[in-house]
């Protein structure tokens, strides 16, 4: 039923996409095995030229709570999650990326929260890469590592940007009132510019749990450390934020980049032996 109330909130999935054949169906079936199920889910296209939209158009027949929407090519994440909040209904918004995926407790363990904290803006939790990537590779990651999640506004100009947007649960009505994504098109860093922004409307939560897989890939994006760099230089100065200067020890050296990748490692091991992990 979609509908929201006070023990039975309803909450906008928002996903958008752009050439995810491969990843589209396996992201919002993640969705719709939660064990929490007052939700609608929102799917922008941004003009995809693979199959995207005939997969969509059969998901969306076999459930009504599946609505998608073409919108005309923009090449920037920040567009479609905009319109998608626009469509939103639900008193609460998720967002989840279209190669992403949800463990089957994600909402129902964030809504709980919620409920019992309604003050919250937003809550986040930890995800873990998964895919094209080992533990050799400078894309594998547990984030946030749990002595390092941001907690306030504070933290993240002084820690940086430890949320994943996948990871998120946000009240629908802060994110209208500070106009969703910021759709500047020299920022990039837009999630980490709206977590600052939220920050400033109220607190906030982590979760110690991992309730993402974030799924790493070929035909993702890719971007060189010195650009990441330069975006963040670029939000500090739009901002007239201090944010911290980043270093990005993992690119300098293997063995760095080793004892980096081993510390997560041990980390997400540790989680899954006391059960904060949870299958697919």
């Amino acid at each position: 039923m979609l509908a929201n109330n006070k023990n039975n909130p309803l909450v906008s999935v928002i996903i958008p996409t752009y050439n995810s054949e491969n990843f589209i169906e396996p992201a919002i079936k993640s969705v719709l095995v939660q064990s929490y199920q007052n939700f609608e889910i929102i799917i922008i296209d941004d003009s995809s030229t693979d199959n995207t939209i005939q997969i969509l158009t059969k998901l969306s027949k076999e459930d009504n709570r599946i609505n998608y929407y073409k919108i005309p090519h923009s090449g920037r994440p920040s567009i479609p999650r905009n319109f998608g909040i626009k469509k939103a209904t639900g008193e609460l918004t998720a967002f989840l990326d279209s190669d992403d995926l949800w463990i089957k407790e994600k909402l129902k363990n964030q809504i709980d929260i919620i409920k019992k904290q309604p003050e919250l803006i937003f809550i986040y939790s930890m995800s873990i890469t998964f895919g094209e990537v080992n533990l050799l590779s400078p894309k594998y990651e547990l984030l946030p590592l749990p002595f390092r999640a941001a907690k306030s506004k504070k933290d993240l100009l002084k820690i940086g940007n430890t949320i994943t947007l996948s990871s998120t649960l946000i009240k629908t009505s802060t994110l209208k009132e500070i106009d969703g994504f910021d759709e500047d098109p020299e920022l990039q860093v837009e999630d980490y510019d709206l977590w600052i922004r939220l920050s400033e409307k109220g607190e906030f939560k982590f979760i110690p749990r991992i309730f993402v897989y974030y799924r790493i890939h070929g035909s993702q994006f890719s971007e060189d450390w010195e650009t990441r760099k330069r975006r963040l230089e670029y939000l500090k100065m739009k901002r007239n934020l201090e944010l911290p200067d980043y270093k990005f020890y993992r690119n300098k050296s293997f063995i760095l980049l080793l004892f980096r990748n081993i510390i997560h490692f041990k980390i997400f091991l540790f989680y899954k032996i006391i059960g904060f992990v949870k299958n697919i």
